[in-house]
């Protein structure tokens, strides 16, 4: 008897034990649930250009990765980004304008970088700007290159008339009359841009919206956009047609062609972004003798602040990224000296890593304008191509063109 119990416990046992294999292999060859792991290839979201030599020079140090390259304008590009990145798997990293990193900070949509031995090799004056934005240590994005409004000018002509070089208002508006009554065409601006009428509009009216107490912006409909103050400063961007200190053939030009003719002699002075730098040589330099200053905004401080920002955007990993590994192991390639070297070699413009310098002049003056306080045009009045229709980014374009009164440009902010 106590023998057939125990061979019934054990066949029970047997029993159980088959049943358990059983399962085992049955589960063992049903499909398996796919775990997310990171691929071998990101997707930058960029309205710059990144040069061809940067991406061939990641593939050939990293092989099995892949980096692939989008590319959309700046106007509306903040809605774009936002289509994008709801999107599963579409974007890695993405170039943020200035004007939205801190909200992208506080939604939680992009992954933090302080870690990253990298920030050794960036200006100071630019992690300290991204640091006083935040009111953080903490870093979420690489601030590239940086972002100021100059006037270039002619050395020559300015000692030639015993004139102040043109770093504010007031200077600039005298060169302009004193230039227009000899006969030379003061200002070079290429107006065919959108892009450089804002520049243009943005530095002549800095020193009314100084003083303002909140931005004048598309984030609150432009309010108080037509006090007089405000009306005033627009009546000296529409009088400078008329008083011969823009010649009408800057409509017609681009940017680039606006420098060029610069650089040619044909102006006194240039309106133009520091990337402008990329169209001077040597050979350039021996036939004018060119500077650059910032454009000083006087806002009742001790010291006049320069017009521009230490960051012009950044490049950030998206929350949302899979591949962040491959992500931190791309901006750290892209900061690193021999590709820094190599990217202003082939765009010749500057960035927060290295200066490139053509002449030790000009280096020094822009070292000199890097290191000023800084009007930030976005904290004061801004007209944002990253969030604005294209009719309302054409505006200053129509008001320098004496196409619509300053009046009519105040309302078609305000609209």
């Amino acid at each position: 008897m106590h023998q057939k119990t125990v061979f019934k416990i054990l066949s029970c046992f047997l029993i159980a034990g088959l049943l358990l294999l059983l399962i085992l292999a049955y589960t063992h060859f049903l499909p398996q649930a796919e775990t997310k792991e990171e691929g071998n290839s990101i997707t930058i979201l960029t309205y710059k250009n990144i040069p061809l030599s940067t991406l061939d020079g990641f593939h050939d140090q990293y092989p099995n990765y892949k980096i692939n390259i989008e590319r959309y304008p700046k106007l509306n590009y903040l809605s774009f980004l936002d289509t994008k990145l709801i999107q599963e798997d579409s974007v890695d990293i993405i170039e943020l304008p200035t004007e939205a990193y801190l909200e992208f900070i506080q939604e939680g949509r992009l992954l933090p970088l302080t870690s990253m031995d990298l920030f050794t090799r960036i200006r100071s004056e630019a992690l300290d700007y991204l640091q006083q934005l935040t009111g953080s240590s903490m870093y979420f994005g690489i601030p590239y290159q940086s972002d100021y409004l100059s006037i270039w000018y002619n050395v020559s002509l300015f000692e030639k008339y015993n004139l102040e070089p043109p770093d504010d208002l007031e200077h600039f508006l005298t060169a302009c009359t004193v230039f227009a009554q000899e006969g030379i065409s003061p200002l070079a601006a290429g107006l065919s841009d959108d892009e450089s009428a804002n520049d243009l509009l943005t530095l002549l009216t800095a020193e009314a919206f100084a003083s303002s107490e909140q931005p004048v912006s598309a984030a609150n409909g432009f309010s108080g956009i037509d006090s007089p103050s405000y009306l005033q400063a627009f009546q000296t961007c529409y009088d400078l047609l008329g008083q011969g200190y823009l010649p009408e053939s800057c409509f017609y030009m681009t940017d680039e062609q606006a420098f060029e003719a610069f650089l040619n002699s044909s102006y006194a002075m240039a309106v133009s972004p520091e990337s402008s730098i990329a169209m001077i040589n040597d050979s350039v330099l021996q036939q004018i003798d060119i500077d650059v200053c910032g454009f000083h905004v006087s806002s009742g401080q001790m010291s006049a602040p320069v017009v521009g920002s230490p960051v012009d955007s950044l490049l950030c990993i998206s929350q949302s990224s899979e591949n962040a590994k491959i992500c931190r192991l791309f901006l750290d390639y892209y900061t690193q000296y021999d590709t820094v070297l190599q990217y202003v070699s082939d765009t010749r413009t500057m960035t927060n890593i290295q200066s490139y310098t053509v002449d030790s002049e000009l280096a020094v003056s822009w070292m000199k304008i890097k290191e000023e306080e800084c009007y930030i045009p976005e904290e004061h009045f801004y007209i944002s191509p990253f969030t604005c229709d294209a009719e309302t980014y054409a505006l200053p374009r129509k008001l320098f063109y004496n196409l619509i009164t300053p009046q009519e440009f105040a309302a078609g902010l305000s609209s």
